[in-house]
């Protein structure tokens, strides 16, 4: 105890020398906290996202999953369809709960100055495509009827009842139901009847994708393998590879992010090892006398390397802290620069990777004391006297 408020009061001697230290060292660690608990929330909310889309694989033209990605989690445009009339293979198929298509396309609104997503579905479907969905109003019964996302509603000034007008297509839609905030890209879009979407975009027979759900899970590899070999020309995506693909491309992102941190830690570690060198060079005398009161070697090594960690610990702790109470800003950051981030929180504070984060800290200040301690220990206490 007495060498840990001896190694405390030396580092309070240089207090701005100290802080910046300790500032780099809370940097880098905080960015090492975030990546892995980016990654950790990354997959647990895509995984909770894909689960909530209620199919388990979808058929879409050939082309790149990533656009398959895109499409089930944002509702982007894809500029390829598939006829219809795939369904009907489909459903002859053993073991098929429902077969549902689905139609996205851009819908201008020149009145308002935007462009509306709109997003084809069969109604009567809602129940088993969006599962987790609360809806103010009722599901829409007829071609004219559509449901609001609460986001587009809200920034509209729109409420059940009212009627949305689209002089383009000459169509006049009656708000049947608001969608209650799901803290998702659900919330942007306006859904209506898949025929009607049919009919305004100039697609009779056409779909961007048809969902499907089995009735036995496990038995997907079978149904999926059938069907590629019934139908050529189509490509066949389960969520569980939607969910590898996005995966994978975070996963090449966290590689990179991780080497940028290790980088920022090496450097801050030098820091703080060049700070206690100084430190060392300038308490030389008194090193020297605390060696000729009858302080060992050893006890010399101990206080300096238990600088190094005090140092270290304390910016592993503070730069956690940050990180934690940072994490909704991460959050938005990471959702405008990468196309497929989930919806929910996805660096939430996790105890695990925090200790994992400080035992990472301590093994730096460890290695950066090392050095320094050594040379601090190696004082001749008559040379360190004399000056």
């Amino acid at each position: 105890m007495a060498f840990l408020r001896l190694a405390l009061a030396n580092l309070k001697r240089h207090r701005t020398r100290s802080l910046l230290a300790l500032f780099g060292i809370a940097t880098s660690v905080a960015v090492l906290f975030s990546i892995l608990s980016f990654n950790k929330g990354f997959e647990k909310g895509l995984a909770k996202e894909l689960e909530r889309t209620g199919i388990h694989f979808m058929v879409v033209p050939s082309g790149c999953p990533h656009e398959v990605a895109s499409l089930v989690l944002h509702g982007s445009i894809i500029p390829k369809f598939l006829d219809i009339s795939v369904m009907d293979k489909i459903q002859k198929l053993d073991g098929i709960e429902f077969v549902s298509p689905i139609l996205v396309a851009q819908l201008p609104n020149p009145q308002k100055g935007r462009v509306d997503l709109a997003y084809g579905i069969e109604m009567s479907r809602i129940r088993q495509l969006k599962p987790h969905w609360q809806i103010d109003g009722s599901i829409p019964t007829g071609g004219n009827e559509i449901i609001l996302g609460s986001e587009i509603a809200g920034h509209l000034g729109l409420k059940v009842g009212d009627t949305v007008n689209y002089p383009n297509i000459r169509a006049i839609f009656r708000i049947a139901g608001i969608l209650k905030k799901t803290g998702s890209q659900d919330d942007a879009f306006m859904y209506i009847p898949v025929k009607t979407a049919q009919t305004i975009f100039k697609k009779p027979s056409g779909a961007t994708a048809i969902g499907v759900k089995v009735k036995d899970p496990a038995a997907l590899g079978e149904i999926t393998d059938g069907l590629s070999e019934k139908v050529p020309g189509i490509q066949i995506v389960t969520m569980n590879q939607v969910m590898s693909s996005i995966s994978g491309l975070a996963a090449s992102a966290k590689v990179l992010s991780l080497s940028v941190a290790i980088i920022a830690i090496i450097v801050s570690a030098v820091g703080v090892m060049n700070a206690m060198l100084m430190a060392v060079f300038e308490r030389t005398q008194e090193i020297g006398m605390m060696r000729a009161i009858g302080a060992a070697r050893t006890d010399i090594f101990r206080i300096i390397l238990k600088e190094g960690i005090m140092l270290t610990l304390g910016g592993g702790l503070f730069g956690i802290v940050a990180a934690a109470a940072g994490s909704d800003l991460i959050g938005v950051f990471v959702r405008k620069v990468m196309p497929y981030a989930p919806s929910s929180g996805m660096a939430r504070f996790d105890a695990g990777i925090a200790a994992a984060s400080l035992l990472f800290a301590t093994l730096v200040g460890v290695f950066s004391g090392l050095y320094p301690a050594w040379k601090a220990s190696k004082i001749n206490p008559i040379e360190a006297i004399k000056g």
